[in-house]
């Protein structure tokens, strides 16, 4: 299953694609001012093959498909180019339309960013956090997240429950959209001792719904609440 987060990072790359399209496009100019736009279109699909070839015979699977959208993003720059070259207000359009959306898109996401700090577990020690992290360790059915206070300001205590006995958890990504907290996580399997799998993330802030994405589908978001 694809969740919101890897769907964005596709995104991310489609719109490289079409923005390095566009910067070849200007080196072209640039060096080759009287290349003509037959020439500059197969220099573009040359490029849109190579990294295509690259992302599946170089890195190949899940690993590659990001670079296949990227080689992707190429390519729809190209069809852009010949449909859109031919006219003058096309190619401002294209060279100056395009980058202008993507720069705005690209600055929207940079300023959702939240930051934040995995909590090392030796430093909960205060009572609540202790008896909270013992209720799940007996109860293991607890999956979710709770919201606690330190010295240091507010963190979220994340469990995955008895399912995901043995699995450690990776924070990958936070980020906000608009009244929501957005958690990207991964797990993975490597014999942690653990009942109940949990991990802590600090947080500069927290919006009034928080969601919780593992990379396998899985949305914890909808656990314990405070």
């Amino acid at each position: 299953m694809t969740n919101k987060g890897e769907i964005d990072i596709f995104l991310y790359f489609y719109e490289a694609g079409i923005i390095l399209g566009i910067v070849m496009c200007g080196l072209n100019y640039l060096f080759m001012r009287k290349i003509e736009d037959r020439t500059q279109l197969l220099l573009l699909f040359s490029l849109s093959i190579l990294i295509f070839v690259f992302s599946i015979s170089v890195i190949g699977g899940f690993e590659g498909m990001p670079y296949g959208v990227l080689s992707l993003g190429v390519l729809t720059l190209a069809v852009l180019y010949f449909f859109l070259n031919r006219f003058d207000i096309g190619k401002k359009i294209l060279f100056i339309g395009f980058p202008l959306i993507f720069a705005v898109h690209i600055f929207i996401g940079f300023i959702n960013q939240v930051d934040y700090q995995v909590v090392d577990k030796e430093r909960l020690m205060d009572v609540e956090t202790k008896q909270y992290i013992g209720k799940i360790e007996k109860d293991t059915s607890v999956v979710g997240y709770k919201k606690f206070k330190d010295g240091e300001g507010d963190f979220l205590l994340i469990s995955m429950g008895g399912k995901k006995k043995g699995n450690t958890i990776e924070v990958l990504e936070v980020k906000e959209d608009y009244d929501k907290t957005i958690i990207r996580i991964r797990t993975s399997y490597n014999k942690n001792p653990e009942p109940n799998p949990y991990i802590a993330v600090a947080l500069t802030r927290i919006k009034s719904k928080v969601v919780i994405l593992d990379t396998d589908g899985t949305n914890y978001g909808d656990g314990l609440l405070d």
